[in-house]
């Protein structure tokens, strides 16, 4: 009943945001320019085209690093061998709910004793990231309410309760990431983790300064694909200060990543954030959807045809 209730909530969150997208780009009154512009591809619209390109591979090899930093002490691997491995998960990851799959895409490159804790460091590589992205959204949405003069008429008591949450929140999953060794004991007592306690000391004995590095790669990463998703906003013609790009792009990615979701559904939700906030400070709906399109095609599909080729080979040619 449960999985039927998910399964419902899933499709309501896809049919939403693509409904959502659809109705303001058939309501978008610039669209026959746009279209036009689309033509007219410049050298320096080429030239950041490629630079997003180029930003891929050094997210995913920020992400590569990250997790061969991770699994050095249970299973060496060669740089290469992290890159594929990332790739692979990409592949399995974007066919499943809030891409669970990318976990057993990695995993397949371990030798088999070793593969639960490629689980687990993969989840705490997750975690850095998630807390990256909740601090920034935190700054963001401080930034959005407080500072930004087109924002002034929100309910200021909601705002308040509102960051108070998320501050509330990113600081519990802070001190939980740096001080996992105090919780396991709880942890223990849940029949999931009763089974799992090898891999639970695994966690609580990892060093707090390669935890610290991992996190700031996470943070790394992050600049990365906002940049990228920057430079994609003024390709399309979406005239923004930075200051105002980078506060919505971080309220996009905070709330993409506390939305369970599919991939495909990810497509939607994201590109309907992206009109919700952008959207306030430029009217180019078409261009903004594209932007958002295009980030999800760079980031997320060219590297699942990689990572394809590379899963293609373990699982096939290395028997």
């Amino acid at each position: 009943m449960r999985k039927n209730y998910g399964i419902i909530l899933s499709v309501l969150i896809i049919i939403t945001s693509y409904y959502f997208i659809v109705y303001k780009i058939v309501n978008f009154e610039n669209l026959q320019d746009f279209s036009f512009s689309l033509t007219d591809l410049s050298i320096k619209s080429l030239s950041s085209i490629i630079i997003v390109f180029l930003m891929m591979f050094l997210n995913w090899s920020i992400e590569a690093f990250k997790w061969k930093l991770l699994i050095e002490n249970v299973q060496p691997l060669p740089f290469i061998g992290a890159i594929k491995a990332v790739f692979a998960g990409i592949t399995v990851g974007i066919f499943t709910p809030n891409r669970i799959g990318d976990i057993g895409g990695r995993v397949s490159f371990l030798p088999k004793g070793k593969r639960t804790f490629g689980v687990l460091v993969t989840g705490i590589g997750s975690f850095a990231q998630l807390i990256t992205t909740l601090s920034a959204g935190i700054i963001g949405l401080a930034v959005f309410i407080y500072l930004l003069p087109e924002t002034k008429q929100h309910n200021n008591l909601f705002n308040v309760f509102t960051v108070a949450l998320l501050i509330t929140l990113f600081l519990i999953l802070l001190w939980s990431y740096f001080n996992f060794s105090k919780i396991k004991s709880i942890l223990l007592k849940i029949p999931f983790f009763k089974k799992r306690h090898e891999q639970l000391d695994y966690f609580s004995n990892t060093p707090k300064q390669k935890l610290f590095k991992v996190f700031l790669l996470s943070l790394l990463r992050y600049c990365v694909f906002s940049s990228q998703f920057y430079l994609l906003l003024i390709l399309f013609n979406i005239p923004l200060t930075p200051v105002i790009a980078y506060t919505c792009i971080s309220l996009i990615y905070l709330f993409t990543s506390i939305i369970p979701k599919t991939t495909l559904a990810e497509l939607g939700i994201r590109g309907s954030l992206s009109i919700f906030f952008i959207g306030m400070f430029a009217e180019n709906v078409l261009g903004i959807v594209v932007a958002s399109i295009s980030l999800w095609i760079i980031n997320l599909a060219v590297p699942a045809i990689f990572g394809s080729y590379f899963l293609f080979r373990n699982t096939f040619w290395n028997k």
